[in-house]
């Protein structure tokens, strides 16, 4: 990031092969002309404090085994060492040394080295981050991080260079684009200027590689949501998997147009009732080496009563990256698609990912209500998120309950369509969707012994969830209506009411968390903002006697091993909040607060979060039998 120079290292590079007849051999084409070329700081130099990047770029985009290592100096901390473009802090003075290998198209090895050095010559006021590579025509994410001894005033945007990309707000601190679609390798450059209140202004580069991808008109990708746009390059965690081809063909591929059957890649609970770390970390694949093991370490530290890995029996492969927005389970493929912002831990982790809103977010925005809800234990929030420009860390334990909340809602959409039951009755032959056209899921038999009643909040969840157009009376419901539509009923919160799939989820989810780990659910429906005045609010619903039945339905066919009947008798009993008072001061019930103490919340750390904030099943019913 910030300035840049371009330099060319032109020479001969010996290219070595393995013989065919048992030695090491020599590449008869023993030395060959290969220009290279490296960006770093300009002048070589860097300030301490500031973002830069390193980009290698070749005369071809078709190379292999790229392998980052820094050489020398005071130690910085970058992710994406296999990829052709890293992003880091300087920490201190010093000379910076790093080396560079890769494969080129012909498996000829090569290496480069750079150096930079860093002075401490003035204070960095601003950082554009992060430098890195993608692909083209993907989503980016690009962010201002200022340290103004002011009040920050004003932020702009401006693309210098490369085929031109479409920013729609350049006046805001993160911006999100389209990547422009290319040909061949090619840098893209943006400068962010800011200033404070105080006098103060500086400016930043960052630098982003894109690389040609091809998207075929007949992935399974490219519809709905993903249409034109292209996903993120992914890789099998463990690369010797057995199943390690079969995930990069079916999976989460822009070229993946052929359905895979479970003889190609089986259920994992079809081999394993009873899944291992091993188990699954054999069916992950990644954006970055950093998520996975991240997750690994969540299986083996945090899973500790096996709830997730044994759900994990429903899926056939788990997808984590930095551009899954939010995270879904589809049946066409029977895999988990799960956003790495569950589990990041440094704020170089956090740099990597994309934050481009939600699909969602301006669903609804014609109603008079909203729908908050957060989780919380011991009149607590249940977890923190720390502020992007904070540059905090967190641990796995501190975002645990962040986590499992997550896994237990896709985890149970899985096993809403192939719950244990039937993981040993399927056939090689079948597929994933072909199967579920079959068999009914679950989730339709809980419809239909446990319906919910309440028409006004089915309709009201295809506004709020799905897009649908609110109608004139939908649009002048006060939230004392809505309360009276959504409370008396047996939905643990609003979000149920965004198909049956999603009512089954939701209630997995809520039960599993206030069970396993004393988590409760506040759900609210309230006025607008900025003070969300509750109407009615309640803590922890699926504890309500006419709410339990419909859970343990679930519960009893996604994790039969648990005694629902002890399980239920460990759910605290549900609570009303305060009414007439902001949400933001209703966390602690005025029943419960010492005389004296107020609810104070640290509005950054903890931002209001409504239904549509939730989860996303991805086309959970295929519209038409894929073409084979």
């Amino acid at each position: 990031m910030d300035r840049t120079i371009f330099l060319v290292i032109s020479g001969l590079f010996l290219i070595t092969a393995c013989g065919e007849n048992g030695r090491d051999g020599v590449n008869p084409l023993l030395a060959v002309q290969y220009d290279v070329s490296l960006k770093g700081p300009d002048g070589d130099t860097a300030l301490v404090g500031e973002s830069i990047g390193l980009i290698l770029e070749t005369p071809e985009s078709d190379i292999s085994q790229i392998s980052w290592q820094q050489t020398s100096g005071p130690s910085v901390t970058f992710t994406g060492a296999n990829r052709k473009v890293i992003g880091f802090d300087v920490p201190a003075i010093g000379t910076y040394g790093f080396s560079v290998n890769f494969k080129d198209s012909t498996g000829g090895v090569r290496s480069v080295n750079y150096s930079f050095t860093a002075m401490n010559d003035s204070t960095v006021y601003l950082n554009a981050r992060l430098d890195h590579e993608a692909n083209s025509e993907a989503k980016i994410t690009l962010y201002a991080y200022d340290n103004f001894p002011g009040k920050l005033t004003s932020v702009s945007w401006a693309q210098i260079t490369g085929p031109t990309a479409t920013i729609p707000d350049n006046n805001k601190r993160i911006i999100h684009f389209i990547a422009p679609f290319v040909t061949e390798d090619t840098l893209l450059q943006f400068r962010v200027e800011a200033s404070d209140d105080l006098g103060n202004s500086a400016n930043d580069i960052v630098n982003i590689l894109l690389e040609p991808e091809p998207v075929a008109p007949e992935s399974f990708f490219e519809s709905g949501r993903f249409a034109n746009i292209s996903l993120a390059d992914t890789y099998p965690y463990n690369t010797d998997s057995a199943y390690a081809d079969s995930l990069q063909e079916c999976i989460y591929s822009n070229t993946t147009t052929t359905d895979c059957n479970l003889d190609k890649l089986p259920f994992i609970g079809t081999q394993n009732a009873t899944p291992s770390v091993n188990d699954i970390m054999d069916r992950v694949l990644v954006s970055h080496d950093w998520m996975g093991g991240r997750f690994k370490y969540f299986l083996e530290q945090i899973d500790v009563n096996n709830d997730i890995k044994n759900l994990f029996g429903a899926t056939r492969s788990i997808v984590i990256s930095y551009d899954i927005k939010p995270s879904f389970f589809w049946v066409r493929t029977g895999a988990i698609y799960i956003n790495a912002k569950y589990f990041w831990v440094t704020p170089q982790e956090r740099d990597t990912l994309n934050t481009t809103p939600d699909f969602r977010i301006n669903f609804g925005t014609d109603l008079k209500f909203q729908d908050p809800w957060r989780i919380v234990k011991d009149n607590n929030y249940a977890y923190t998120t720390p502020s992007i420009v904070s540059r905090a860390t967190r641990t796995t334990q501190e975002s645990r309950f962040y986590t499992l909340r997550v896994l237990y809602h896709e985890l149970a959409h899985a096993n809403d369509f192939f719950p244990p039951r039937v993981w040993n009755s399927t056939t090689p032959s079948d597929f994933p969707w072909s199967y579920s056209f079959s068999n009914q899921p679950d989730s339709e038999k809980l419809a239909a012994v446990y319906a919910l009643n309440s028409q006004e909040m089915h309709q009201l969840g295809g506004v709020m969830f799905r897009g649908d157009t609110a109608t004139g009376a939908q649009k002048n419901y006060t939230p004392p209506q809505v309360s009276d539509f959504f409370f008396p009923f047996s939905a643990t919160s609003s979000y149920n009411y965004s198909n049956i799939a999603e009512d089954y989820a939701m209630l997995a989810e809520e039960y599993l968390m206030g069970y396993r780990h004393g988590i409760q659910y506040d759900q609210g429906i309230t006025g607008l903002a900025p003070d969300y005045i509750i109407s009615t609010a309640e803590r922890g619903r699926v504890g309500h006697d006419r709410i339990k039945p419909r859970a343990e339905f679930v519960i009893s066919r996604i994790l039969p091993s648990i005694d629902v009947q002890a399980a239920s008798a460990t759910l605290a009993t549900p609570m009303l909040l305060d009414a007439g008072i902001s949400w933001w001061d209703s966390l602690v019930p005025s029943s419960q607060k010492r005389s004296g103490v107020v609810n104070k919340v640290n509005r950054s750390e903890h931002p209001i979060l409504f239904g549509k904030d939730l989860h996303q099943a991805e086309e959970l019913k295929i519209k038409k039998i894929p073409q084979l």
